[in-house]
Order: structure tokens, then C-alpha cells, then sequence
């Protein structure tokens, strides 16, 4: 496979840690909000593939110290062999920069919560790599307003958690030692199913949107250490089995202030999965829900990430290192 992306900046620090790398395109809201999160883990070396951003993300990112900047001819939604490109960049950056290193590969608008006990992102993969684990799972949660409209005229000075403080407690999350993804997750309980089914009720144009909608998948093998052999075989899945011991948690904010822009953007290239299949019921959504309530029975208000421990859904068997 060729290097289809060149180094247009490195980050000015060494290689130190666990590398953080993300692909992004028109980030702007996300992006202080995200790297305060993730510096707060104690990050310290961060990548990005920039998707040909208008909005001033190439930009910002430049100018960061601690971050390091990728580009490349080919656009995420373009085919490159049998992937799309935006599938392939998760395993060619890291097999060409990171090989034998910790990786921790999330997307702008995922926001990682470690389990109780551990302090960074540093001391997961010491503990890991003390078990003999070379990946650690993670489910993705929607985060989200109490309506729609609560946050189309919100401040971006306001962070994802505080604007969509609310998440679904699952049911039920079977997901065996072993497996690449779980056997079960009851992600009907969640917000966008929700919405899906009220448009299905009130909606001749969400009514369409049946026959090509597909729910989005709400797993993830986010941290992983690269060898020769590591490859994402999708944006989900690792060649790498995930073991059971750790189980990480990956807010996940679909509603933010300038989603409809994301939206639009989103329908005019089909570059994301199943041709933007997922943005086109959001776009419904925007357009005909915006005043109506999300929450469903098994809504919670997130305070700490002791909520999503206290739901099952983000644990450790392993412990911390006291010198990590």
C-alpha cells in the first residue's frame, strides 16, 4: 500500500507516551474543547490527517506546539483500493509513524472517560502491557441535549458535556473476552433510535428514510499498540482481539452548535458511511424534531464518569500501576 499523505508540521516534543492520532475535517468547535480534554489525560503527542478543512482547523492546529499535522491529495469519502481512504489513513498513518508505540485513535467528537483509579491515557497502556493486552475496547454513547433546539443557538465557548449533558444507560452490552465486537448491545435504548421512531410516526420524509437506514455502530477499539502485522479492518474493528478486562467509554457528541453545517457538509460529499446515511436522518431530525424532548426511560443525567461505571458500561479488572 502506498503513503497516499504528507508531514506538513511534527509536534515539537519527542516521541513520549501514548501518540494520539484523529482525522478531521472542519473541526473548529471541537477542537479546544478536545485537546483540553485529552492533555487533561495526560496526552502529550497529537496527530491529525486535516480532510481539506475550510474553517480555520488546518490553521489552529499548526500553530499548536504539541500537535503534528498530515495532509493528503485524496479526500476521506475517495476510494483508495478496496477501503475508502478515510478507512485506510487508520492503519497506513499508524503503521508509518507509530510502529511499536501506543496509539490512541478517536475521533473529534469522541471524548474518552478512563476507568476508576487510572490518572492518564499513560498509565491504561502501562496496564495493559502488564497483562500482555495490546488493545483496549471502548462503547461509544451518545451524548445529547434535552431538545434538539437547546443547543442551535448555543455559545462554542460551551463544552460538549455541559451543552449535552445527558446519555443512555444500556440494557444490555454482551460483549465475550475475545471478541472483536459484542454479541449484544440494546442500542434501541439510545437517543437516535428514538428519534428514528418518532420520525417513522410523524414524518412522510423520515418514513423514506427506512429502506437505506442503518444504526450506527456503537463500538470501538480505540487504543492500540502497533506492530507490522496491526491493521483496522473498519473504523470499529482491529485485527487485534479485545480482551474483557477493560472496557473504556467513548462520549460521543452527534449534537453540537453548528451540527447543521456538519450535516449539509455530510450530504453534499457522501463521504461518510453507507453515502452519509446516518446524516441524512439527522438531517430530517433537525429540521422536523427540534422542540421535541429526548430523553427515554433509561436516560441519565452524567456527573462523573462514575455514572457510566455505575450503568456497567466503563470498567477495569486491571489495576493501575502506583509508579505509572
Amino acid at each position: 500500500m502506498n503513503i497516499a499523505f504528507s508531514i506538513l508540521k511534527k509536534p515539537r516534543s519527542g516521541q513520549s507516551g501514548v501518540a494520539v492520532f484523529s482525522t478531521v475535517r472542519n473541526e473548529m468547535y471541537f477542537l479546544p474543547h478536545w485537546l483540553r480534554h485529552y492533555r487533561g489525560l495526560g496526552a502529550r503527542e497529537f496527530w491529525f490527517l486535516d480532510d481539506h478543512s475550510t474553517d480555520g482547523t488546518r490553521d489552529f492546529l499548526l500553530a499548536q506546539a504539541d500537535c503534528g499535522v498530515l495532509e493528503s491529495g485524496l479526500a476521506f469519502g475517495d476510494r483508495f483500493g478496496e477501503k475508502r481512504f478515510g478507512v485506510a489513513v487508520r492503519t497506513m498513518v499508524p503503521r508509518a509513524l507509530f510502529q511499536g508505540r501506543w496509539v490512541l485513535t478517536v475521533d473529534a467528537d469522541e471524548f474518552m472517560v478512563l476507568p476508576r483509579g487510572f490518572a492518564s491515557v499513560d498509565a491504561l497502556a502501562t496496564a495493559l502491557e502488564g497483562a500482555g493486552l495490546k488493545v483496549a475496547r471502548a462503547v461509544m454513547l451518545d451524548f445529547f441535549p434535552e431538545t434538539l433546539r437547546a443547543i442551535a443557538g448555543a455559545s462554542a465557548e460551551h463544552g460538549p458535556f455541559a451543552l449535552c449533558p445527558y446519555f443512555d444507560a444500556w440494557e444490555t452490552v454482551d460483549w465475550p473476552d475475545g471478541a472483536p465486537q459484542p454479541n449484544t448491545i440494546s442500542f434501541h435504548d439510545g437517543v437516535r433510535p428514538r428519534l428514528l421512531a418518532r420520525l417513522l410516526e410523524s414524518s412522510t420524509e423520515g418514513r423514506g428514510l427506512l429502506p437505506a437506514y442503518r444504526f450506527a455502530t456503537v463500538f470501538k477499539v480505540p487504543l492500540l499498540f502497533w506492530e507490522s502485522d496491526t491493521e483496522m479492518l473498519t473504523p470499529h474493528r482491529a485485527s487485534a482481539a479485545p480482551s474483557d478486562q477493560m472496557q473504556l467509554a467513548l462520549p460521543h457528541f452527534k449534537f453540537f452548535p453548528g451540527c447543521r453545517a456538519r450535516i449539509a457538509d455530510a450530504l453534499r460529499t457522501n463521504a461518510y458511511w453507507q453515502n452519509s446515511t446516518e446524516y441524512r436522518f439527522l438531517d430530517v431530525a433537525a429540521r422536523e424534531l427540534g422542540d421535541w424532548r429526548l430523553l427515554g426511560p433509561r436516560s441519565r443525567r452524567y456527573s462523573s464518569p462514575r455514572d457510566l461505571e455505575a450503568a456497567g458500561l466503563l470498567f477495569s479488572r486491571l489495576a493501575p500501576r502506583a509508579d505509572a
